[in-house]
């Protein structure tokens, strides 16, 4: 199995513009995707009691954080009005093996830290919001 580098597994956000552009958040050094499937117990006396779930009937969700350094570039700026702003904007995932990730996401926490004397930092937490578009490249 391939082993991937962690800095190739990249969150851009879109610029909103028609053909839409993404921009990476170049300073984050972490990013993170989880995906939730709620299931649905469909069990019934007829099962002799096991579990009987059905996988495709629950609501799925996706979640997606970054943190990072603030370095106040053109992504951060859109990221921090988008949040400001309260307003679903397109993100792009790119994963190392090339496959892309295209949804719509609502940014749910959004802030930003520092100290005296460190650099100054970023996190954000997103909400996919419908179904979005994963993009294979033909091998």
């Amino acid at each position: 199995m391939t082993s991937y580098h962690g800095r190739d597994f990249l969150l851009k956000i879109g610029d909103g513009a028609e053909p839409e552009a993404y921009q990476t958040l170049g300073a984050a050094r972490t990013n993170n995707m989880s995906i939730n499937n709620n299931l649905v117990d469909a069990t019934t006396m007829g099962d002799q009691g096991v579990q009987n779930m059905m996988a495709d009937a629950g609501v799925q969700s996706m979640q997606v954080s970054i943190e990072g350094l603030f370095k106040d570039s053109i992504a951060e700026e859109i990221l921090r009005q988008t949040a400001m702003d309260r307003q679903m904007r397109n993100f792009e995932l790119c994963f190392p093996n090339g496959d892309t990730y295209r949804a719509a996401f609502v940014i749910q926490d959004y802030s930003r830290t520092g100290s005296y004397d460190d650099l100054e930092s970023f996190s954000a937490s997103l909400i996919r919001s419908g179904a979005g578009e994963l993009t294979v490249p033909a091998s």
